[in-house]
């Protein structure tokens, strides 16, 4: 059984080469101070740069097959990817979409061309610089509002939802209801923490360049 995962997460390898990505490493380390906590099936890399560290799995994903690619990829300072048949369950799908974890679903996807296939992933990648994008000018719109400015200097420096509630001064009571009425006074949906934080860090970045310029233009 361990001869056949191993020829299927290969396989997988071989099409993310033929689509266009770089495999880096197969069956990875990830160690943590030294210490080995983990393996990834597979880490590759796109032409813009992006690494995904892969997990391959030859059934459906399942809520602790999203939090093990989540916390490898976390380790690895990738983007978490599993290569699935579908998820098992809405649970497993509902925390996908928090952790900002891309599935791509092989069952549907085997059927398909390798064009078409291409397009699959691409359109992963695609939709999640899209949603990115959209969070920005929506930032841009509320970032001259007090409240708004405090929660995304909360959101910045941290690292869960917990720490943005004892920022904001929230007991961990009414955490909850906060984090619904960040969501809201933002107006970003179901937005997940770390894809909040990668937006800021975004427009951040973006108004120091217009600024920078702004003043080089006086």
């Amino acid at each position: 059984m361990a001869n056949v995962g191993i020829k299927f997460e290969d396989y997988v390898a071989e099409l993310l080469s033929r689509l266009g990505l770089k495999v880096l490493d197969k069956r990875a380390r990830v160690t943590v101070n030294g210490i080995e906590v983990g393996e990834v099936d597979i880490v590759a890399e796109d032409n813009a740069g992006n690494k995904y560290a892969v997990e391959v799995k030859s059934g459906k994903v399942d809520v602790s097959a999203i939090r093990q690619a989540y916390v490898n990829a976390k380790v690895l300072n990738a983007k978490p990817l599993i290569v699935a048949r579908g998820f098992s369950n809405d649970s497993s799908k509902a925390l996908a979409d928090e952790l900002g974890v891309s599935v791509i679903n092989l069952e549907e996807a085997v059927v398909l061309t390798i064009d078409e296939l291409r397009t699959v992933i691409e359109s992963v990648i695609y939709e999640s610089v899209g949603d990115l994008i959209n969070t920005v000018f929506t930032l841009a719109t509320k970032s001259c509002d007090a409240k708004a400015r405090a929660i995304m200097d909360a959101v910045i420096n941290c690292n869960d939802w917990n720490c943005v509630c004892d920022k904001l001064g929230v007991n961990q009571g009414d955490c909850g209801s906060l984090i619904s009425d960040i969501k809201r006074e933002l107006g970003l949906g179901n937005l997940s923490l770390s894809k909040l934080r990668t937006a800021i860090r975004l427009y951040n970045l973006v108004s120091l360049l217009v600024n920078s310029c702004n003043k080089g233009n006086t």
